[in-house]
């Protein structure tokens, strides 16, 4: 992978939701926003799980990813480099 792959790929925090748009109805925005703390969390536990040889591989550190699973899933995902 090339690092300018890697580094759109790690900086592009919720990379997997659109955004939200005003124009959508309450349940639709309250669907988007619960969609997108369970993909936070899903992605935060992931992190956590990961040891120390796959982190080095993929360029993040362990105390970046420690800091980072250790957020709660209302915050944005950070850089993690």
């Amino acid at each position: 992978m090339s690092y300018q792959s890697q580094h759109q790929r790690f900086h592009q925090p919720d990379q997997f939701v659109t955004t939200a748009t005003p124009k959508q109805s309450l349940a639709e925005r309250i669907a988007f926003t619960l969609t997108l703390w369970r993909q936070r969390t899903d992605m935060r536990r992931r992190l956590a799980e990961l040891d120390s040889r796959a982190l080095r591989d993929i360029g993040i550190s362990p105390a970046a990813a420690a800091y980072e699973s250790g957020k709660p899933f209302w915050q944005k995902m950070g850089c993690l480099r």
